[in-house]
């Protein structure tokens, strides 16, 4: 894997966990990453496993199989830090995360849909908030599915941490492309303005998969970005999951491939996913004739060096 001069480092074994509830239809993909953070006023470097998971409506009064799978599914990642999709309220993840971690969430009772950030130490959450919290955002993030700041530190370093969970494809994915992609030009403009210098991840459930336009605007910082392939390395963010799409790795998708599967974890590719992605980019279909439904939605994001505002 080629690593970019980032205030992250990459490193060449980054590790891949399949996340399974057993005997349930929910197959999910949770990418954790080792990542070198090195501070600018001290020479000590520090490893950190940064994980995103949508898990898929949770809420504090789940079955107990259910609990218990999730349980051990934490315990297996061993992250540093993940951020969640799809939490309905603390209580939910206060049931599945050892006491150790801390977390960051801005409970919305009207919300079965929020977003979350457990950390656990030596790192630490300094301070958190929803970005765009006003209504006229809803439309690039739906409900009150906002973008969660999250400020994280140790005593080496300190970075933020933007949670997100686009609008999915649901309704037709030509007809829903503008909102993840308005969503993205948010977001870009947000970091240019507000964060610029700062060390930043992104991470959360996409809803498209990194060769999309909406990804592609956040991986060059400019609106007219294009979808398809890279053909220029990243400027503004850089994508980590890049390499795993053009490997066929997936996140999503899987209950429709394996309805029947009795196997506790899944293989992580789906051969011609992206070619799939791809070829059906900005027409109309119907997303139940597609031949692979299995993409690559979950990602992670960081900032450049120096990044500075264009």
């Amino acid at each position: 894997m080629k690593t970019p001069k980032s205030w992250t480092d990459v490193y060449e074994n980054t590790r891949f966990y399949t996340v399974s509830e057993a005997k349930t239809m929910l197959w999910s993909l949770t990418v954790v990453f080792s990542f070198l953070l090195v501070g600018h006023s001290v020479a000590q470097q520090t490893e950190v496993k940064i994980a995103t998971y949508n898990i898929y409506f949770l809420d504090d009064g789940i079955r107990e199989e259910r609990e218990q799978n999730l349980q051990r599914v934490i315990r297996e990642l061993d992250a540093d830090i993940i951020g969640f999709q799809e939490i309905n309220n603390p209580a939910a993840l206060e049931n599945i995360l050892p006491e150790e971690y801390e977390i960051a969430m801005v409970d919305d009772p009207d919300e079965v849909q929020d977003l979350a950030l457990a950390v656990r130490p030596p790192f630490r959450i300094e301070s958190y908030r929803h970005v765009f919290p006003d209504p006229d955002y809803n439309d690039a993030f739906p409900r009150s599915r906002d973008l969660l700041q999250v400020e994280v530190g140790n005593h080496n370093l300190e970075f933020v941490v933007l949670v997100h969970h686009a609008k999915s494809r649901r309704g037709g994915r030509s007809h829903t492309d503008p909102r993840r992609e308005a969503a993205s030009k948010h977001i870009v403009a947000y970091i240019k303005k507000n964060l610029s210098g700062e060390k930043i991840i992104l991470l959360g459930d996409f809803n498209d998969n990194p060769d999309d336009r909406s990804l592609n605007i956040l991986e060059y910082g400019k609106f007219d970005a294009r979808g398809g392939i890279d053909r220029i390395a990243d400027t503004f963010l850089f994508n980590t999951t890049e390499e795993l799409a053009s490997k066929d790795y997936c996140s999503y998708g899987y209950s429709y491939i394996y309805e029947n599967i009795e196997a506790d974890t899944l293989a992580l590719k789906v051969e011609r996913t992206r070619r799939v992605n791809n070829k059906w980019r900005g027409k109309e279909y119907d997303f139940w004739d597609l031949e692979i439904k299995a993409n690559l939605f979950d990602q992670i994001l960081v900032s450049f060096a120096n990044q500075g505002c264009e």
